[in-house]
């Protein structure tokens, strides 16, 4: 894993908080900030679907029929 540098500008205050932070916690400060930006992060997860689950959401109601897509342009043929 390759690692890159990053420059941070934060106000006095924060900074001085997370110098307080540093001192009751033994951690550095620049590893406090790291853990609250990566904490205040969204998570992300990938979504997984099931298809039987799906395919019972299929009702009459929202059920279309054939959609035209026009003529072929290239070499479709069906």
């Amino acid at each position: 894993m390759s690692t890159q540098k990053l420059t941070l500008e934060i106000s006095e205050s924060l900074l001085e908080k997370l110098r307080r932070l540093a001192e009751l916690t033994g951690e550095s400060v620049e590893s406090l900030a790291v853990q609250s930006i990566t904490n205040s992060l969204p998570q992300f997860r990938e979504q997984v679907y099931d298809l039987d689950e799906l395919l019972l959401q299929v009702t009459t109601d929202n059920l279309h029929g054939e959609i035209d897509s026009g003529e072929p342009v290239g070499r479709e043929i069906f």
